[in-house]
């Protein structure tokens, strides 16, 4: 009996994005703005600031969010709904943008990209 695995393009392309996402940070100072070092994502999305409790994501409120396009992006300013303070950590997650382009939906249509099984987040210190 041979077993017989077909790919679409479609599947292709949902395992490429997994596989190309990654976010890149560096410690920030409090404020209203954080700046992610890089970003990559295969496909545009949303770049998603998550504030942490009991050391997880305070899902599914987040407290900025911010366009991205498909590639790699360096330099990654996302407005913040409340100022940081110094010790606290943040993380940034990456979304898809699947329902209505360029309207962050989530919980909805926008969930977070999954690597391996598990979101992609990167820790974020605010020093």
């Amino acid at each position: 009996m041979k077993l017989m695995i077909i790919l679409t393009a479609a599947t292709v392309a949902f395992a490429g994005a997994a596989h190309a996402a990654e976010i890149k940070t560096s410690p920030q100072p409090a404020g209203n703005t954080v700046t992610v070092d890089s970003v990559t994502i295969e496909g545009d999305g949303w770049l998603v600031i998550h504030a942490i409790k009991n050391g997880k994501p305070v899902v599914p409120a987040s407290i900025g969010h911010v366009a991205i396009k498909s590639g790699t992006t360096e330099n990654v300013v996302v407005k913040l709904t409340r100022a940081t303070k110094p010790g606290e950590k943040l993380l940034p997650m990456l979304h898809v943008d699947q329902g209505y382009m360029g309207e962050y939906e989530f919980p909805g249509a926008d969930h977070p990209v999954m690597k391996d099984g598990k979101p992609v987040v990167k820790p974020l210190p605010i020093k």
